[in-house]
């Protein structure tokens, strides 16, 4: 556990954006091509979430005396954070979690999370709930989408190479699967299949259930749950699965106005 605040001055590249893409598998074109991003309300490249997430995890696990488990997390992407910008990493315990910040060159704060540390709870969750709610452009409350791929521990090292963490549950002949790593499923299937690429991740949270080793095959669905076309934003629940079992479940928030 962290003994005290911590701020971690970073700036982070184009070539790191597209390397996660590659990891993840979300090329969401609004992270990795320039000139579709800067027809956007963006301008130029942000980049993703579940990135920003790994390098924050990734100091978490720098500060830490000990390996470290997560059980679940909670983030609301509040501005967006650009390619080539000088950033600020904040972390302060509080309790058994992490309160956690990205602050840009101007003092806008583009993270806002929570970070619970401990074991996976090992349940199974319910199903969705999902609510009436008017269509908007192609999309319906109850649609799904999913893919599934094989992490191999090559997999594993490359993204720790890309985010620099060092949590020993991650390194060996059989690692854990990160939950950074395993997130990069949701928004792959987020940002490239429903809503699709332009989508724009607002919020997420993550229950944990049960870690997992790799080699593993994972499974990732997102179901629409809600719908509000006069904001352009969707909801979603999101779980990834393994063949004994729901190894993460969450609630996402997208902007799908640039879809």
């Amino acid at each position: 556990m962290l003994i005290g605040p911590v701020a971690i001055a970073t700036v982070f590249t184009q070539s790191q954006f597209d390397e996660y893409a590659r990891l993840s598998g979300d090329d969401n074109p609004i992270h990795v091509d320039p000139h579709f991003a800067s027809q956007t309300r963006f301008g130029c490249t942000v980049a993703h979430g579940m990135f920003l997430y790994s390098a924050l995890q990734a100091a978490v696990a720098a500060q830490a005396a000990q390996p470290i488990r997560l059980s679940a997390q909670e983030f609301m992407f509040t501005a967006p954070t650009y390619t080539g910008d000088p950033l600020i990493l904040s972390l302060h315990p509080a309790g058994d979690s992490i309160v956690e910040e990205i602050t840009d060159s101007t003092g806008t704060v583009t993270l806002k999370g929570k970070t619970r540390l401990g074991e996976p709870d090992g349940r199974e969750p319910g199903p969705a709930e999902l609510v009436v709610s008017p269509g908007y452009k192609s999309f319906e409350v109850g649609m799904t989408a999913s893919r599934t791929r094989s992490f191999t521990k090559d997999d594993v090292s490359g993204f720790l190479r890309l985010v620099g963490d060092r949590n020993p549950l991650f390194a060996g002949d059989t690692p854990e699967l990160p939950p950074a790593l395993l997130a990069g499923m949701d928004s792959c299937v987020l940002g490239v299949d429903l809503p699709g690429r332009g989508t724009s991740w607002l919020k997420q949270s993550f229950e944990y259930h049960r870690p997992v080793v790799v080699p593993v095959e994972v499974t990732c669905r997102v179901t629409i749950t809600r719908i509000r076309p006069e904001k352009g934003l969707i909801n979603l629940a999101t779980t990834c699965s393994v063949a004994d079992g729901t190894i993460s479940s969450g609630k996402a928030l997208v902007l799908a106005i640039d879809v």
